[in-house]
């Protein structure tokens, strides 16, 4: 019973920290905006993917390295297989072509970069780590080079979804005062810090009590935590109508996960990649990442293609019980 709430207090204080972070931001990415986009738009993807970053590095100094490794592998599967999925089924979304050449393809290029390098020889070292955080940079200098190319009012535009992807991940209404900013957003750090403390603990505690491995437990449990609010926030942007944010947002904390928190992982505490790794988790991070590719290729994301994410979804996290307990046995 202690688990359960301090496990429920962990989301709780996950949640919050969330919030403040990035309402506190909103005024920020409002000035970046006007002055420089491409830093608006890395400033997203990294507040996004804030809470894995921080479950990854308390891990790590935990000495449980494999735990942060399933938490944000599993993280970027479910961005895709659950919360795109889910909200595809609300709604089908419209996505732009520069989302497809500027940012999904080059997540799909970062994703086989992850899996070719994990897979050589079962090893992620701190070279592999060092490699995936330099390929940050031809995203960022990419992101700008296309900034370069829009209208002043495209700019504008530009800001305002920055803004509103903000809003939907926050509760900025409730303080949007610029002289709260600096004040919300340490609130949140602490936040974030203590809720990621105790997910962590309690992680560690059902592994060693349900005697799981941590990379099941960081795929599963790990995964879905954090990212209860990045799914309110897509449910919420697909009913309102601009459910774009759902995936753009979506595909840029993926990058930064992927290149930036695996990066340093690998460089901090390098993982050797088990057998479940090889042979489920990796094809099912492709798989979801390249059917939502093809997909945005098309222009939509349909129902019917939400469907087949999250049933790939679903069929991820029950191969990877089996398989990974029937091993324990």
């Amino acid at each position: 019973m202690f688990d359960v709430i301090a496990f429920l207090v962990a989301i709780y204080l996950i949640l919050r920290g969330s919030d403040w972070i990035t309402d506190s931001s909103v005024h920020v990415a409002r000035h970046l905006g006007t002055s420089n986009l491409a830093v608006g738009l890395i400033v997203i993807s990294f507040l996004l993917s804030l809470p894995e970053l921080v479950i990854a590095i308390s891990s790590i100094a935990k000495d449980h390295p494999a735990l942060g490794f399933g938490t944000n592998i599993g993280s970027v599967i479910v961005n895709i297989g659950l919360i795109v999925g889910i909200s595809a089924l609300v709604r089908p979304m419209r996505v732009s072509r520069i989302m497809v050449t500027r940012d999904m393809i080059f997540m799909a290029v970062a994703s086989i970069v992850v899996v070719a390098l994990a897979l050589e020889d079962r090893y992620l070292s701190r070279t592999d780590g060092f490699v995936f955080m330099l390929l940050f940079i031809p995203y960022v200098i990419n992101v700008y080079e296309q900034e370069k190319t829009l209208t002043t009012h495209e700019k504008k535009l530009k800001t305002e979804k920055m803004s509103e992807a903000l809003e939907m991940y926050g509760e900025y209404s409730v303080h949007h005062k610029p002289s709260f900013g600096i004040k919300y957003f340490l609130l949140g750090i602490i936040s974030l810090v203590i809720g990621s403390e105790i997910f962590v603990r309690i992680m560690l505690d059902v592994a060693s009590l349900m005697l799981l491995p941590d990379l099941l437990v960081g795929i599963t449990l790990g995964a879905i935590g954090p990212s209860i609010p990045n799914l309110a926030a897509a449910l919420g942007a697909a009913r309102k109508g601009v459910e774009e944010l759902v995936v753009s947002e979506t595909i840029g904390s993926n990058i930064f996960t992927l290149l930036i928190t695996l990066g340093m992982i690998a460089y901090l505490s390098p993982v050797a990649i088990d057998e479940g790794t090889a042979k489920i988790t990796a094809p099912a991070l492709l798989l979801v990442t390249f059917i939502l590719l093809i997909a945005m290729l098309r222009g939509h994301v349909h129902r019917r293609d939400g469907l087949i994410l999250l049933l790939i979804y679903v069929g991820t996290i029950m191969a990877e019980f089996l398989f990974r307990t029937n091993r324990i046995q």
